[in-house]
Parts: C-alpha cells; sequence; structure tokens
C-alpha cells in the first residue's frame, strides 16, 4: 500500500509541475500572439507607406 501512495504522491506532483509548465506557456503563447498582431500591423503599414510613395514616383 505504501509503494502505491508514493506513486500517487510522485504523480501529484508530476502533474502539478505541468500544470505550472502549461500557464507559462500559455503565457508566452498570448505574448507571442500580442506581438505578432503589432508586427502584421507594423507592416501593412510599411507596405501602404511603399505603395503611396511608388505612386509618387510615377
Amino acid at each position: 500500500m505504501k509503494v502505491i501512495e508514493n506513486w500517487a504522491l510522485k504523480d501529484e506532483e508530476k502533474m502539478e509541475l505541468q500544470e505550472i509548465q502549461l500557464q507559462e506557456a500559455d503565457r508566452e503563447y498570448e505574448e507571442v500572439a500580442r506581438k505578432l498582431v503589432i508586427i502584421k500591423g507594423d507592416l501593412e503599414h510599411t507596405r501602404d507607406d511603399y505603395v503611396f510613395a511608388t505612386d509618387l514616383a510615377i
């Protein structure tokens, strides 16, 4: 019985660690997603500036 309790305790500790890792991964994902939105907006703005500049050059 003691062996099973030890296994259960170790499994519980592993699950707690994995939960913490999952929460950290979620935070990192959200940060990357926000940065991607910003970069996409910057890219669209740069493209619009380029199109405007090339239209002026014509």
